[in-house]
């Protein structure tokens, strides 16, 4: 079973959600702590040492990554929509500030 680690800004997307997005995400979180990197689809480019599980009815995506140098824990890098790529630019964002 793996861990899920929170970014500040992760922990504020998942807060700014409504209750009925929450319960979707929170199902995908459930499925991130059973499989780890092996839940959701690999990503490309920038975000290539990323996964993403998206909820299509909702449009929402959850970019998630196995934190450096720890066994186990996954950290959620950005939740929210697809709309103009923004949860993946935000990603990319949140990932380079972090270097």
């Amino acid at each position: 079973m793996y861990q899920i680690s929170w970014t500040e800004f992760s922990k504020k997307d998942y807060q700014n959600l409504d209750g009925s997005q929450k319960l979707l995400i929170d199902k995908s979180l459930n499925r991130i702590r059973q499989k780890g990197m092996l839940a959701g689809q690999p990503l490309q480019g920038n975000l290539k040492a990323c996964n993403k599980l998206k909820h299509r009815k909702a449009g929402l995506r959850i970019i998630f990554t196995e934190e450096a140098g720890k066994i186990q824990i996954i950290q959620i890098v950005a939740i929210g929509k697809r709309s103009d790529h923004a949860v993946y630019k935000i990603a990319t964002d949140r990932l380079n500030d972090e270097v």
